[in-house]
């Protein structure tokens, strides 16, 4: 009889570790998957210009103006081989000088599903991102005064916070711009009635 409860204990706790094992096979895909980068279409927005650092890569180039706004468009892709859903897009820094006001998003068309840039950006909703997909992001950002900064000074945005969620667990990972946005004040800092475009 003792060893009928034995052999019943054994067999328990085996099954037991074996559903331990394979929940932890099953759950740390989820919890590890950082398959979320930069994609390929960017463009330097309203006003804005690529500069070649020659070895240390490119960057965009934007001039500060006290009051303005302007924008950049990033694509952020899922390399991996699970479906996501994006739930919130944006900003690390607490900067007071250059603000990430807004993060709109490209509409799905043939266009963008054949890898193309979005021909229009919408406001941002929380969306499926398919393992092999990419879509557009636009960052619309707002300059502070003209007092926030010396002539000279510079401000570089070098990523945008993306937080998805695979299956039940949900991350957040900062994607490195290929190309950080550089905004740089001028002795000409400009009245906000000269601010770049609306975007």
């Amino acid at each position: 009889m003792r060893r009928r409860g034995l052999i019943a204990a054994v067999i328990v706790l085996a099954l037991l570790l074996g559903l331990g094992l394979a929940g932890v096979l099953w759950v740390r895909p989820m919890l590890a998957y950082d398959a979320i980068e930069e994609g390929t279409n960017s463009s330097v927005g309203d006003r804005g210009r690529r500069i070649d650092a020659g070895p240390f890569g490119d960057y965009v180039s934007k001039r500060y103006v006290g009051g303005g706004r302007t924008t950049a468009e990033v694509s952020i892709a899922n390399t991996g081989d699970r479906d996501v859903e994006v739930v919130e897009l944006g900003d690390m820094g607490e900067r007071v000088d250059v603000a990430l006001d807004e993060v709109r998003v490209g509409a799905v068309t043939r266009n963008t599903r054949n890898g193309g840039p979005p021909s229009r950006y919408l406001a941002f909703e929380p969306f499926e991102l398919a393992a092999g997909e990419q879509r557009g992001v636009q960052m619309r950002f707002r300059m502070g005064s003209c007092g926030a900064l010396e002539p000279g000074d510079t401000v570089t945005v070098e990523g945008l916070l993306v937080r998805y969620r695979t299956g039940f667990a949900e991350r957040g990972e900062f994607i490195d711009l290929s190309s950080p946005i550089e905004f740089r004040r001028t002795k000409d800092c400009g009245p906000a009635g000269r601010a770049q475009g609306s975007g």
